[in-house]
């Protein structure tokens, strides 16, 4: 089983354009162990039954008994993501009914449960599932140590470990000297201590600053979590580059004193709550774009915009199904539209599928958003935003 987040763009979109003349076989299932597995190895097993059913009763009586031989051959494919003792808490199988190609895939991230035939890969809750696990660095501090850890997919790593270095202290004059509160006194000692242990963490935390910029750029991250406590979490978010500050997530909580479990569940548990907010200022940016010339909004000029390249970031609403055509040059249409001069062209049931293999092959990010129907409500939740 390979590990989702070994998929690049170029894997992605090379599943996408699988295909099979008798269909291919989606199953996501949410093997999180923190739920109740029975309930959901039944829910799974029901959802393939109705498939089963609706095989044996839909179509010409050849594709019947093709589909049914190969959802019986399957069958034991699909009841192992349930009941295997393997990694990931959501698993992931797209199998060839007609053929011999089986991809498997796991997460950290659990996903709801869905079975789904179709033409070719049912890759919208893959899509999510990339999108919402975009990778992060975690930066925690706390006393003399600093780790840096990458959060992606579930999953989090040490990339680096820092350490405050011990300085020997010079010489400090003794004495008592007033100017606290009352029956409190500071001494020069105490005071040259203090403002030495200041200077430390700050050069501690331009050090740390550096090393997260250094990070940062080579495994481009794409957020980052800074969590050192009241103290010092805005002191060192504010230390890192320019170009990284809308990047930042600030948490003081002292997140270093969780175990890993604990630290892992936090972490998911704020990244997953700031995608959210992301998305719905994503689509309220892609709304506003729409009205002058640095945006698309609906299915027609979505399309347009793809077929010349101008796409830079596809959203759409996964819960919709939109419809179309393609052209004999390969260019999509929505609805009844018609291509240059009138030429005919092919009915396409599942040109949501089309629009994302476009996107993915001219190098646009992509961004399946449920609910996006309800803000791009005139656009019936599909748009973008264009590189010119």
């Amino acid at each position: 089983m390979t590990n989702i987040d070994e998929l690049d763009d170029k894997a992605l979109l090379n599943l996408a354009r699988r295909t099979d003349a008798l269909g291919v076989l989606s199953v996501y299932v949410n093997a999180d162990p923190t739920g109740e597995r029975n309930a959901m190895a039944i829910d799974l097993k029901n959802r393939y039954r109705e498939l089963q059913r609706r095989a044996a009763e839909e179509g010409p009586a050849d594709r019947r008994r093709d589909l049914v031989a190969a959802l019986d051959r399957l069958g034991p494919e699909v009841e192992g993501l349930a009941t295997s003792a393997e990694s990931g808490r959501g698993r992931v199988a797209f199998a060839a009914l007609g053929g011999d190609w089986v991809v498997r895939l796991d997460s950290q991230m659990p996903i709801p449960n869905r079975v789904v035939l179709d033409d070719a890969p049912f890759v919208h809750p893959l899509l999510e599932l990339l999108d919402e696990g975009r990778t992060a660095g975690v930066v925690l501090v706390s006393g003399d140590e600093a780790r840096l850890l990458e959060w992606r997919l579930g999953r989090m790593q040490l990339a680096s470990r820092m350490e405050q270095e011990e300085v020997e202290a010079p010489h400090e004059r003794a004495g008592q000297i007033g100017g606290g509160p009352p029956g409190q006194y500071n001494t020069p000692m105490m005071e040259h201590r203090k403002a030495r242990e200041r200077d430390r963490a700050q050069r501690f935390l331009d050090h740390v600053a550096e090393a997260v910029a250094g990070l940062a750029g080579e495994r481009r991250w794409e957020r980052i979590l800074v969590s050192a406590g009241d103290r010092w979490t805005d002191v060192l978010a504010r230390k890192l580059p320019e170009q990284l500050q809308d990047l930042v997530l600030r948490d003081t909580r002292v997140l270093a004193g969780l175990d890993e479990s604990g630290l892992l569940g936090a972490v998911t548990e704020r990244l997953n709550a700031e995608h959210a907010a992301n998305e719905r200022r994503l689509l309220e940016r892609v709304r506003d774009a729409g009205l002058g010339r640095v945006g698309a909004l609906g299915l027609s000029q979505v399309a347009g915009a793809l077929n010349e390249g101008r796409v830079a970031h596809l959203v759409y609403d996964p819960e919709v199904r939109y419809v179309g055509s393609v052209g004999a040059d390969g260019a999509l249409y929505a609805d009844a539209e018609s291509g240059v001069g009138g030429r005919p062209h092919t009915p396409e049931p599942r040109l949501t599928e089309r629009l994302v293999e476009r996107a993915l092959s001219t190098g646009a990010r992509v961004s399946p958003i449920e609910g996006a129907a309800a803000v791009l409500s005139d656009a019936a939740g599909i748009g973008a935003l264009l590189r010119w």
